[in-house]
C-alpha cells in the first residue's frame, strides 16, 4: 500500500534566490497525482479567486485579463495539489511569481508523467489496431489546467448569461 500512495506522490526541493523578496527559498514539497474530483475543485477555487469571471480573448475588458486567469489557475492547482510545503509556503507574503513559477513547473511536471504514460499507452494501441479511432487523444492536452480551464469556463460563462 505505501508503494501505491508513493507512486502517486512526488517530493522535489526548491533552491531559489529570490532578488523581489531578497530571501533564499529553499525546501522540500510534496505534490500528489490529482482525482477527477481535484480537478473540479481547481476550477472552482480559480473561479473564486477570480471574483467567478474569467479570461474571454474575444470580450476583452469583460472580464479578468489573461495574466490574471492564468496566475490564478496556477494558485488554485497550488493550493489543491501540494500535500506538504515548507513553513515559508505562504502565498500571502511571497512576492516573487518566477518562485511561484518554479514550484508550479515541478508539480506540472509530475502531472504530466502520467499523461505521458496515457500517450505511450495509446501510441502502442494504435500501432496494433490500425481501426480504432484515437481522434480525441490527439486533442487532449498536456496540462491539466487546461482541463480545469475548459471546465470554468463553460460553467462560468453559463452563470453570466442571461
Amino acid at each position: 500500500m505505501t508503494n501505491a500512495r508513493q507512486k502517486k506522490q512526488k517530493v522535489f526541493n526548491i533552491d531559489f534566490y529570490s532578488e523581489i523578496d531578497e530571501v533564499r527559498y529553499q525546501g522540500s514539497f510534496t505534490t500528489r497525482k490529482l482525482s477527477i474530483s481535484d480537478l473540479s475543485s481547481i476550477g472552482v477555487r480559480k473561479a473564486q479567486l477570480n471574483g467567478g469571471m474569467y479570461y474571454d480573448q474575444e470580450r476583452p475588458g469583460h472580464g479578468v485579463d489573461f495574466m490574471t486567469d492564468d496566475f490564478n489557475g496556477m494558485i488554485a492547482h497550488l493550493e489543491i495539489a501540494i500535500v506538504a510545503a515548507p513553513k515559508w509556503w505562504n502565498l500571502q507574503s511571497i512576492s516573487d511569481a518566477d518562485l511561484l513559477h518554479k514550484v508550479f513547473q515541478e508539480v506540472d511536471q509530475f502531472e504530466n508523467s502520467f499523461l505521458n504514460k496515457r500517450g505511450k499507452a495509446s501510441a502502442s494501441d494504435e500501432s496494433m489496431d490500425g481501426d480504432e479511432d484515437l481522434s480525441y487523444r490527439s486533442e487532449s492536452k498536456s496540462d491539466t489546467s487546461r482541463i480545469v480551464e475548459a471546465l470554468v469556463d463553460e460553467k462560468v460563462q453559463a452563470s453570466f448569461e442571461p
